[in-house]
């Protein structure tokens, strides 16, 4: 059995690792590029790019988009909001159960992505599926202290 003690810690590190991992993230896609080519847009500019060509641009083109590339533009371009706000309540600790269910589902999302546009480059989507592990982890053992507490 876990001392309370413990359980504190382990809850507070989760809270920090994750929160602080998803705010430096969107701090640096916020900045990404430079100083003369940095933002959001430039962010998503420059990722959405390397979809063009895929099966997954060539779906959204039969669909009736012009490149196949703007619902990826759109995406990827709110994952630094996203990951800005998801940073929030994972600190705090407010809403913290289902913030760490969206982060788990938005990395699983993004590894995903990255392995549709990298083909046979698998390490960057399994570190994404690793982070997901992970908090689904963090998921479990806070859901052990509730049962810990309800005893």
């Amino acid at each position: 059995m876990v001392s309370p003690k413990e359980r504190f810690w382990i809850t507070f590190m989760l809270r920090m690792s994750f929160g602080f991992l998803f705010l430096f993230v969107a701090l640096g896609q916020f900045d990404a590029g430079g100083p003369t080519d940095s933002g959001p847009q430039w962010f998503a500019d420059q990722l959405s790019s390397s979809y063009s060509g895929t099966w997954l641009a060539g779906a959204f083109k039969t669909v009736g988009f012009e490149e196949g590339t703007e619902p990826m533009k759109l995406f990827l371009g709110c994952i630094p909001y996203i990951f800005a706000v998801l940073s929030v309540p994972i600190l705090t600790g407010l809403l913290l159960r289902p913030a760490l269910r969206f982060a788990a589902i938005l990395l699983i999302m993004l590894g995903l992505g990255k392995y549709i546009t990298s083909g046979n480059d698998i390490v960057p989507t399994a570190m994404n599926f690793l982070l997901a592990f992970l908090v689904c982890v963090g998921l479990h053992f806070l859901s052990q202290e509730d049962a810990a507490d309800s005893e």
